[in-house]
């Protein structure tokens, strides 16, 4: 009797460790082949490639039962059922009954004449709806797998984790979640405690429960079953305690913005000249001030400052003017010889080519309407324009303007080419700026021109 009882502790002591394990269940998802759109792909195959990349990122992850592709392949293939293509609502019920799975995730893959697309659907299985959506894009060179990756960051914060607090000590706590549940050093969670309960006014049902933030915290040290983590915010003073809520704070992955430079003519040659990479049509970026140089034979060279912005995709155009020869286009007649030439008529290798961005600036900074000059100079100042076209505009007319003093208006327009000169950050307008702050007849100028200086 006595070894009969032995024997059913020694089972129930063993059991404890699956009992405990059996707390947490992933969930359980299948990822379906994608379909493709738009002109035809290299590659054939390509949407069962993609299903395997993003079977593969969300294998990673840790947090996610995904079913292997080629078990999920026999299964349909028995019920006779596609994995490509974009499941109806009956169809996703069919196949996540099949399947066994809580989430299915499907979509397509687009490739358009500049660029390429992935567009994904995840669809509950329980609700037959499409519970989230997301796409990513990038050009027609973009690395596919890169646009994977960058896809199933997005997926994973429509799949928080959460758990509890289990232990405090000073400013250190417990979780109970391990490295089988997805957990990873680094990662941040937010703490919250329970507040007022949410009753529907009728019926009574609860709807939910208030939570209220009690601060955030970092991972630092994952087991099997816990983690550790180390407290970087709180709302107050111990205000994150035993049996408190923690869900995983999803960052917003920005996406690196890719550059187009289009030209007239199209076989012009593009430069990047304050880098070392070569340019391509749309190539990723750094956020940040680049210079272009567009050349081309028998046309002028224009070189522009840009600014790519954090992102954004970039796109701009260059329209060259081609060099006419004066020698060639006048030899022919002793007239034109003997005009000559006055500083109205000026030399055609002087004119030099401007984008659609530096002509409408240009146009305005050289308005007769005061107001309009004031806008652009506003413009140009907000947006911390580094162009140095624009900008060489602007400091040939606060030159020939700085020492007039016609009025109100006329100051605030040029306190703003001042303004637009300093928030440029370049150099070479420093001299400009010492000279109107010192020799300015307005203090208000002068004092503009002063705190332009400290920008440069």
């Amino acid at each position: 009797m006595q070894r009969f009882i032995n024997l059913i502790l020694l089972i129930a002591f063993l059991l404890i460790p699956v009992t405990v394990c059996a707390e947490f269940s992933k969930t359980k998802i299948a990822v379906l082949d994608f379909q493709l759109q738009g002109e035809q792909f290299a590659n054939k195959d390509m949407g069962k490639i993609v299903a395997e990349w993003f079977i593969t990122a969300m294998v990673r992850e840790g947090r996610f039962d995904v079913i292997e592709r080629r078990m999920l392949q026999k299964l349909l293939n028995e019920q006779k059922l596609t994995m490509s293509g974009v499941v109806d609502a009956n169809s996703a019920t069919q196949i996540g009954k099949l399947l066994g799975v809580k989430v299915i995730i499907t979509g397509s893959l687009m490739n358009l004449r500049n660029s390429t697309g992935i567009n994904a659907r995840i669809i509950d299985v329980e609700s037959a709806s499409i519970i989230a959506a997301e796409s990513v894009k990038g050009p027609a060179t973009a690395d596919l797998q890169d646009l994977v990756i960058e896809m199933s960051h997005k997926i994973m914060k429509n799949f928080p984790l959460e758990g509890y607090v289990v232990n405090r000590s000073g400013e250190s706590v417990t979780l109970d979640l391990g490295f089988r549940t997805g957990v990873k050093n680094g990662m941040k969670f937010v703490v919250f405690k329970e507040g007022q309960v949410i009753k529907h006014p009728k019926t009574g049902e609860v709807l939910d429960v208030e939570r209220i933030q009690t601060g955030i915290i970092t991972i630092t040290n994952v087991m099997q079953n816990i983690c550790k983590a180390t407290i970087t915010e709180e709302t107050s003073p111990d205000s994150i305690s035993y049996g408190q809520l923690v869900k995983s704070l999803v960052e917003t992955v920005v996406q690196k913005p890719h550059l187009f430079v289009k030209t007239s003519p199209a076989n012009a040659t593009i430069r990047i000249l304050n880098i070392s990479t070569p340019y391509h049509s749309g190539m990723i970026l750094e956020p940040g001030p680049y210079h272009i140089e567009v050349s081309s034979a028998g046309y002028k060279t224009v070189k522009e400052w840009i600014t790519v912005e954090p992102d954004k995709e970039k796109s701009i155009s260059f329209h060259l003017i081609a060099i006419s020869s004066r020698k060639n286009s006048t030899s022919n007649t002793k007239t034109t010889l003997k005009k000559p030439e006055t500083q109205s008529q000026p030399h055609v290798e002087q004119v030099t080519a401007l984008t659609e961005k530096q002509a409408k600036f240009i146009r305005m900074l050289k308005s007769k309407s005061i107001r309009e000059n004031r806008n652009a100079a506003k413009r140009i100042t907000r947006k911390r324009m580094t162009d140095t076209v624009i900008l060489d505009t602007v400091e040939k007319l606060l030159l020939k303007g700085f020492m007039v003093n016609s009025g109100k208006n006329h100051t605030d327009t040029m306190a703003w080419y001042c303004k637009a000169l300093g928030a440029s950050g370049l150099s070479k307008y420093r001299n400009t700026l010492e000279k109107v702050s010192s020799q300015a007849p307005q203090r208000k100028l002068r004092g503009y021109a002063s705190k332009s200086l400290q920008y440069l």
